[in-house]
């Protein structure tokens, strides 16, 4: 009776697996996380072994190829900021008042002495269009039942990792576990998301804590204060030639959101 149960256990999961669509699980939970636009107000807490600090950041995207990061404190990073647009990056350094270009062979490189790379926090990568995806089967995290898919890097896909592995809720695609793996198939780090809730019109994880393999007593951990989506954004916000200008106004709070945003 149980070698019965364990194969039509098998086989329903085997039916399962032939309608899901990993690639289109991949693709709703990165609409819900990136919108059209998002303006994040974020803090940024890096706990290591050999030092601890805090960073607040302004954030703002726009679809899949224009991201700004301002930093809001403290005071000896004020108004750094970085800006990408579609595979370039420039960081804006306020004491030297210059635009740096970061060459795409430092993408890997830790952002600001954090766990997190400079593709995390510019978002130069896509999970769902740059990379081939295979449903590995159903788990359970937590409270939380969970699509576990495999995502492959195309050929030619400006992707700095060999494999990734994605847990996402079958409740609302939504990833609550990342695992990044080198070209020699290593685990190199761990990204964790939790703490759902609403934010402006939509749930979405609300922490985001990474830890590196190697350092396994270290970790950055995000969470977001604000976030709105699908707004209007203008257009100089993504203007190299503005970065300076854009790093100023970007300090002050009330710049850059609609007034229903400012109620």
């Amino acid at each position: 009776m149980k070698r019965f149960l364990g194969i039509m256990g098998w086989v329903s999961l085997a039916a399962w697996g032939a309608k899901v669509d990993p690639t289109s699980i991949v693709e709703k939970g990165e609409l819900l996380l990136r919108g059209q636009t998002t303006q994040i107000v974020m803090t940024m807490k890096i706990n290591h072994e050999a030092y601890q600090r805090e960073l607040k950041l302004r954030s703002w995207t726009q679809g899949k190829d224009k991201s700004l990061v301002s930093i809001l404190s403290p005071a000896k990073e004020l108004g750094i900021a970085s800006l990408r647009l579609e595979n370039q990056m420039w960081n804006f350094f306020p004491k030297t008042d210059q635009n740096v270009r970061v060459p795409t062979s430092v993408m890997l490189q830790s952002w600001m002495g954090s766990d997190f790379t400079n593709d995390d926090l510019m978002k130069l990568s896509s999970l769902s269009t740059d990379y081939t995806h295979r449903w590995l089967g159903l788990e359970k995290l937590g409270k939380d039942k969970v699509n576990l898919i495999e995502c492959y890097p195309k050929l030619n896909a400006p992707v700095v990792w060999g494999k990734i592995r994605y847990w996402a809720r079958t409740l609302d695609n939504l990833p609550v576990k990342e695992e990044y793996y080198d070209e020699k198939g290593k685990l190199v780090r761990t990204l964790l998301l939790s703490k759902f809730k609403k934010m402006d019109d939509r749930v979405i994880p609300t922490v985001m804590k990474i830890k590196s393999v190697d350092a396994p007593k270290d970790e950055t951990v995000v969470t977001y204060e604000k976030v709105v989506f699908d707004r209007k954004i203008e257009a100089h916000w993504f203007e190299k030639e503005r970065l300076r200008i854009s790093s100023q106004k970007s300090l002050n709070l009330s710049e850059g959101w609609s007034m229903k945003d400012l109620l």
